[in-house]
């Protein structure tokens, strides 16, 4: 009798594991449904001509990654596999995402499992929200405030590496400070924010710096990109950091790998 009891309590843990995570999926797959029918996909094709107006390491970059011919209007998705780390001093947790953007506005959904936790994090026309749940069943926490919106806007600038046609949005204003460096000021639905792109000598970018909310703490942030590989036509970083510049110095808590690409 005891055996039939545990038996069935571990398949109706399973079950609920299962519906938790299923119910998790379905409210992220309806999100990325409602961006992408929000801002549709258009046929307009980029030309030279469409990069004349901007900083010439921008330029450079746009041409030397791809973005010509692709179209001005899209969607990708991508996978990442990799560790995060939640506060100073504790140890790496694996995580498994998908991430969803749009090129002509700069927006994402971002959906990670780093088990028993579901994170989904967004910046959808110009609006953040991070929520936390456990094993799919339960809001542990919902972040969505102005300082949310501006941290998530920084955060979909700083990506636009993974979607370099995101780089010629209308939101998007360009300023050149030097041949290795020029700023960005992206402005969206009275949420704005700055960041700062720094390029090598091959005309790649290899990291962004921004300032971003840590809890209620502006603070400094770096973005750094590597491993340049041809994914679907363009040329994408497939490693990323994410780094807190704080006062008592560096804390890298982001470290993920792209493991497949599409554009959508």
């Amino acid at each position: 009798m005891y055996s039939y009891l545990f038996l069935s309590l571990i398949v109706f843990l399973a079950l609920l594991l299962f519906f938790g995570f299923y119910r998790f999926q379905d409210v992220v797959s309806k999100e990325k449904n409602a961006l992408f029918h929000q801002y549709p996909k258009g046929q307009k094709r980029i030309t030279e001509a469409d990069l004349k107006h901007l900083p010439k390491p921008l330029s450079i970059y746009l041409e030397k990654v791809g973005v010509i011919g692709k179209f001005m209007d899209g969607h990708v998705s991508f996978r990442q596999q990799g560790r995060i780390k939640t506060k100073v001093g504790k140890g790496w947790t694996n995580f498994r995402a998908i991430q969803y953007m749009t090129a002509r506005s700069p927006n994402f959904l971002w959906s990670a499992q780093a088990y028993p936790l579901f994170i989904r994090d967004k910046s959808v026309s110009g609006k953040g929200e991070v929520k936390i749940n456990l094993f799919g069943l339960k809001n542990l926490a919902i972040f969505h405030n102005q300082k949310t919106d501006e941290s998530a806007l920084a955060r979909c600038l700083g990506e636009l590496v993974c979607y370099p046609v995101g780089f010629l949005s209308k939101n998007i204003a360009w300023e050149t400070i030097n041949e290795r460096s020029t700023r960005a000021l992206v402005q969206f639905n009275g949420t704005c924010t700055e960041g700062i792109f720094h390029f090598n000598k091959e005309g790649l970018i290899t990291h962004f710096q921004t300032q971003r909310y840590k809890d209620e703490s502006l603070e400094k942030f770096t973005g750094m990109v590597e491993n340049y590989k041809e994914m679907k036509g363009l040329l994408i970083p497939s490693r990323l950091r994410a780094i807190w510049n704080l006062e008592e110095g560096d804390f890298e808590y982001f470290n993920a790998t792209l493991t497949a690409f599409s554009i959508e």
